[in-house]
């Protein structure tokens, strides 16, 4: 069968890819970063859906993979365009020296073995005083970073982690006993570079002396996690568990609303649209529909910084794209039933190579399933009694990324009123440092005695790609605005929605006094109700940005983490907020700054909008061992899109159709 064009490519398909890329650099030894599909220009996409939401049987535009790799003879990254089906080379391109791609865990390792055999490390780990402790020492591979504007060598810095000097448990909490130095390691050239000692002093020691490099104040030679303690959060490494909580077992036993065709579209409730999975944003969904009519080409997540706040070497590297720099598609977690969703479960794979070429699927990246949601609507009319009621049901479409030490989860929720909402939740474990016995820091907070677990924060960004009843529409800037006292405002209580459509790419942030908010519309087709356009309200997260100082190589490498709205022309190929290649950078290069600054018409055209926002994270002890969720929401909602309420016919709720129990007596009822 002929894929879809926005099918990823399948492991047969890739394993093509891989033999000719190799053979291309015959002789070559090839570190392999990621290989995925090349999506079709729109230019060819879109008359391509509209002929097959005719009932035509249109010609599918080429299939062409994307590939990034090392040469490593040459030690320059490049990239290449090929022709899957004629298994051809269409382009190859070799990225200048300077640039860096994703790092990856077969790196990690390697970086990992060749320090701890390394003497500097070992002199290292005897200044801490952990010699007896060496079997138990383990690292975090974390990318550099960037603090300078020079060009860098391919650099990982690792941050070195203890586990429980009593037990060395393999999944022992190793965060609660950090280790205050950082191997530095060239990818490239394979050697250890250098250690870094850490601050392990607290606001009273002269910690921001001008010129200090390092201001480490622990005793040479004595075990400097002596005062640190056990904290795990493994069920199995608990002294007791809750023994009160019955099972809740959620049970469809005529199946899922939701099917899937033969071309692999979901349909639900109204909903038509395409899953996608890419290795370096995970979830894609794509040519979105509700009961016929267009609403979104595409919907993403585009990009996340996780700038941490303490400004002593060399933690001030701790600066972290976890899209640009790791990969969300490589990130994802293999969902398992009965733990990441309950219910129904349908799964999606994920296909990847590692960096010897081989293929391999990493089962259920993605998984889909309904939800209740709570009341959909309710009213009653209290002169008769008469209840009308529906419960909400959603479809929630799920990936969940490990990078490192957190988990990100990110849910993509699909109403029956035509609503789309992504929900965000943070978890895993705060990223840790070594703090000396009864010290504090303003950079942060104790969370287990000697562990500091720095400020920080995680700025996301979502790629909406609008198609609106069609691909031309315009992003208008609602306000809500006081008016002033006069003859037709006698009382001072009148305030109206002002309309501001946007002409030229700009950026724009949020106003919470203002009520603002953004609607998509498509100004070429007007709500016989209301006489607006129709459209969709962005109801989008009024956050911090960055708070980088301007200047600062974290604030010019993060441009789109510093406001919260970015209008673009849409350009093919554009799908990263923070650029394409970000790890080390010290510029945002190809990302939103860029594509506003082309300066490009917006109204009544081909447009995108980026939102950023996110978590400004000062961690409480809470948060340890593991950090219970924080959840974050961007609702998009039909405004004026419809002629009434589009969920006025789901079915009413009752108990015939839901059948819930009541508990009496302190008891719980039987069916």
């Amino acid at each position: 069968m002929t894929p879809h064009p926005f099918d990823q490519l399948s492991v047969p398909e890739m394993e093509k890819v891989v033999t000719v890329v190799k053979k291309a650099h015959n002789g070559k030894t090839l570190h392999l970063k990621s290989i995925g599909t090349e999506e079709p220009p729109k230019a060819l996409m879109a008359p391509f859906l509209a002929a097959k939401r005719a009932g035509k049987n249109p010609t599918p535009p080429p299939r062409v993979a994307h590939c990034i790799f090392y040469v490593l003879q040459d030690k320059l990254v490049n990239q290449c365009w090929i022709d899957v089906t004629q298994g051809t080379v269409i382009k190859n391109e070799v990225i200048k020296k300077g640039i860096h791609p994703p790092i990856d865990p077969w790196e990690a390792n390697e970086a990992f073995e060749a320090a701890f055999a390394h003497p500097l490390v070992k002199d290292a780990i005897k200044k801490c005083g952990l010699e007896h402790l060496i079997d138990n020492l383990t690292i975090d591979g974390w990318m550099y970073g960037c603090d300078s504007e020079l060009e860098m060598p391919r650099f990982m810095q690792m941050l070195v982690y203890c586990r429980d000097p009593k037990t060395n448990h393999q999944d022992s909490n190793m965060y609660a006993f950090p280790v205050p130095f950082v191997p530095v390691y060239d990818v490239l050239e394979k050697k250890l570079v250098r250690v870094d000692f850490c601050a392990t002093g607290g606001d009273d020691d002269d910690a921001a002396v001008k010129g200090v490099g390092n201001y480490d104040t622990r005793t040479e030679g004595k075990n400097c996690i002596e005062h640190c303690v056990a904290n795990d959060y493994l069920p199995e490494l608990q002294d007791k568990m809750r023994t009160d909580l019955k099972p809740y077992n959620v049970i469809q036993p005529d199946g899922p609303s939701y099917n899937i065709d033969k071309d692999g579209y979901v349909n639900w409730q109204k909903w038509q649209f395409k899953v996608g999975f890419t290795p370096r944003e995970g979830l894609v969904i794509h040519d979105v529909h509700y009961d016929g009519r267009s609403t979104f080409y595409r919907l993403s997540m585009s990009e996340m910084a996780v700038p941490y706040a303490d400004p002593r070497p060399p933690l001030h590297r701790k600066m972290a794209f976890d899209f640009g720099d790791c990969g969300g598609g490589k990130c994802a977690n293999e969902l398992t039933l009965g733990c990441d969703c309950l219910g129904t479960i349908k799964y999606f794979d994920g296909n990847v190579c590692d960096p010897e070429g081989n293929v391999f699927t990493r089962k259920n990246v993605i998984c889909m399933h309904e939800q209740d949601d709570g009341i959909g609507w309710k009213h009653t009319n209290y002169r008769t009694d008469v209840v009308a009621i529906t419960r909400r049901r959603i479809l929630v479409l799920q990936t969940i990324l490990t990078v490192g030490n957190y988990e990100y989860i990110f849910a993509w929720h699909f109403d029956q009123s035509a609503g789309i909402q992504l929900e965000i939740r943070a978890t895993g474990i705060v990223s840790t440092q070594l703090i000396d016995a009864g010290k504090k820091s303003k950079f942060g907070n104790i969370v287990s005695p000697g562990v500091l677990a720095a400020s920080h924060q995680h700025i996301f960004n979502m790629r909406m790609d609008p198609a609106i009843d069609g691909h031309k529409n315009t992003i208008y800037v609602n306000d809500t605005v006081s008016l002033p006292w006069d003859e037709k405002n006698p009382h001072g209580i009148a305030f109206e929605n002002t309309k501001t459509p946007i002409e030229k790419s700009c950026y724009l942030d949020s106003d919470i006094q203002k009520n603002r908010y953004l609607k998509i519309c498509n100004e070429n087709k007007i709500n016989p109700i209301s006489g607006n356009p129709v459209g969709y309200k962005v109801g989008g997260l009024a956050t911090a940005m960055l708070y980088a100082q301007p200047g600062s190589i974290a604030r010019s490498r993060a441009a789109f983490a510093t406001h919260h709205y970015w209008v673009t022309k849409y350009k093919d190929q554009e799908f990263f907020a923070g650029g394409v290649w970000t790890n080390q950078s010290a510029n945002e290069i190809g990302g939103v700054q860029d594509a506003v600054a082309r300066n490009e018409n917006v109204r009544n055209d081909d447009v995108v909008l980026w939102h950023s926002f996110g978590l400004t994270h000062h961690p409480r002890v809470e948060d340890f061992p593991v950090m219970p969720c924080e959840i974050m929401k961007v609702h998009l909602s039909p405004n004026d899109f419809f002629t009434g309420n589009p969920s006025v016919d789901v079915p009413k709720s009752n108990q015939t159709f839901n059948r819930s129990v009541e508990v009496k007596d302190c008891r719980s009822c039987k069916m």
